[in-house]
């Protein structure tokens, strides 16, 4: 069986752990039926029989997973760049084993959700990489909006990581509450617009001033794209992707038809990806169509 997660990016600006968009990068899981030996249908794959800790093996495990499977991987997400590689293994680990023990997939991946949102300790990036789209998420509650079609998402990845945890611990822990107000204003705006098919809100609506400021302190490259795709053509909307240091935008593809489109800061040099919405969510991939990643 092979399993397919999307990558996310996460807070969209002022949506802390409640806002995300899935990006169509996939994270690909193939499991093995127990004993079977056979070979996945993944080119290039990594086996995960010893990495016990590996995100994909404990969800998988965690959702009641059969611990003599085999499972391999292979993804072009990059880990610790702020788009969602944990919660799209979490996903993807839990997704198989729930289908694998018989259930239907729209039962199965709201099941994934929820085992991974608990082991990453907040829903977005999970919400998005189970369901696809823009999810919103409170709770265990998750509502999947679409995007226009076409729409795209660019995405800047600098070479060095940043780890969730201690991207955390400098947020503060108090906030004025014109802050916390404006937060939850800008986050409905963005429900709104993109409800609405509004884009022209979405700049204003991917301001933030909650988590992205104390964040951004530490790294004055991603803070310089991040300015320069607010002013650039064609960017309707532009934030820090989950807690960094990957930065990302929702462009329009008439306008940004190429990564090398926006013209980003020279001295800030990183990886740049033109991506689609994923609309699909975590899903079973077609078993008679062997993968190359």
């Amino acid at each position: 069986m092979l399993v397919s997660a999307p990558a996310s990016s996460a807070n969209l600006g002022p949506g802390f752990d409640c806002l995300a968009l899935a990006v169509d990068l996939p994270f690909v899981l193939a499991v093995s039926a127990t004993g079977s030996g056979d070979p996945p249908l993944l080119d290039g794959a990594a086996m995960l029989g010893a990495e016990t800790s590996h995100p994909a093996t404990v969800a998988y495990l965690e959702a009641g997973g059969d611990p003599r499977a085999q499972l391999w991987w292979r993804s072009p997400i990059p880990p610790g760049r702020g788009l969602g590689f944990s919660g799209a293994a979490r996903v993807a680990g839990a997704f198989a084993a729930r289908v694998a023990a018989g259930e239907p997939e729209s039962v199965a991946r709201r099941e994934a959700f929820a085992v991974a949102a608990d082991l990453e300790g907040h829903g977005d990036n999970a919400a998005a990489s189970a369901h696809g789209n823009l999810a919103v998420v409170a709770g265990r509650e998750v509502a999947s909006l679409e995007l226009p079609e076409g729409a795209a998402v660019l995405a800047w990845s600098p070479e060095g990581s940043t780890s969730t945890n201690a991207s955390r611990s400098r947020l503060p822990q108090e906030v004025p509450l014109r802050t916390a107000t404006g937060s939850v204003a800008r986050a409905a705006l963005w429900v709104a617009a993109v409800a609405s098919g509004r884009p022209e809100l979405l700049m204003e609506a991917s301001r933030d001033e909650l988590h992205q400021p104390g964040r951004l302190a530490s790294r004055p490259d991603s803070a310089a794209v991040l300015e320069a795709l607010r002013g650039a053509p064609g960017v309707f909307a532009a934030w820090l992707s989950g807690s960094g240091p990957s930065v990302a935008a929702l462009v329009d593809p008439s306008v940004v038809t190429a990564p090398d489109a926006v013209a980003l800061p020279r001295e800030h040099p990183g990886h740049v990806r033109l991506l689609a919405v994923d609309r699909a969510g975590v899903h079973v991939e077609n078993p008679d169509r062997r993968l190359q990643i």
